[in-house]
């Protein structure tokens, strides 16, 4: 899996956080990155490899799935410089999982939904939505459906 590292990093910092987590924990995780250097410089390398809205996407992703909670209203970052917004997580104290992920697609299926759904749905989607390319194939080839991998990808700004 090409976000595993993303998913360490994430990790990594939940896990020095206070707990309990807020629903802005997406952002607190960022801000953590950001304030350790080992981790900046991680992130950076991560940016660099994948691309920033890949990290950033995948990050708020790995956060969610880590918390159990789904995303609730997407917000401006307050904390954080390394994300531009996130989303606020569910206050609901019931865990659940984010997303059950269904059978991984091969990256030439992946392409082909990506295309056919972005073609269909041109007019409604972000201006900027083609800055979300990776994240949104990266998605695609883990399972999630078409509908949830351009919702989640563009949940976390670029």
């Amino acid at each position: 899996m090409r976000t595993l590292a993303v998913k360490q990093l994430v990790e990594r910092a939940l896990a020095a956080l206070p707990r309990p987590h807020t629903e802005d924990v997406i952002d607190d995780v960022f801000l953590a990155i950001e304030r350790n250097p080992a981790w900046l410089l991680e992130y950076n390398t991560l940016c660099t490899d994948l691309g920033k809205s890949v990290v950033n996407t995948w990050g708020g992703f790995w956060v969610a799935n880590h918390e159990g909670k789904p995303g609730v209203q997407q917000v401006a970052t307050v904390k954080s410089t390394l994300i531009s917004s996130y989303s606020r997580l569910s206050s609901d104290a019931a865990r659940r999982f984010v997303q059950a992920p269904g059978k991984k697609r091969k990256e030439v299926d992946a392409l082909k939904l990506l295309s056919e759904y972005y073609h269909a749905h041109k007019a409604d989607l972000p201006r900027n939505i083609r800055d979300y390319r990776e994240a949104i194939l990266e998605l695609l080839t883990e399972g999630l459906s078409v509908e949830q991998a351009f919702a989640e990808a563009t949940r976390t700004g670029p």
